[in-house]
């Protein structure tokens, strides 16, 4: 037979566990924050996504990136 043992956490115990929490809330919201940055160009208001002129094949790169941010940054919300 097993026996139901709970455990009681003392105050200070949880309050530490509160603050690891919401320390990693914090670290995915900055995550997230800059994944949906690198995938939306907010901070570029240039035209090198945009520009009609041929792309080389290396540039395909940069999209593929943006591409897994993008992934990154769905799976995070």
């Amino acid at each position: 037979m097993m026996s139901d043992n709970k455990v009681s956490y003392s105050a200070k115990e949880l309050k530490e566990f509160k603050e690891i929490i919401l320390e990693k809330i914090e670290t995915a919201k900055s995550d997230l924050s800059l994944l949906r940055s690198a995938y939306s160009n907010d901070g570029d208001n240039g035209t090198d996504d945009t520009s009609p002129t041929f792309k080389a094949f290396e540039e395909g790169s940069s999209t593929l990136s943006k591409d897994e941010n993008m992934k990154l940054a769905m799976r995070q919300e």
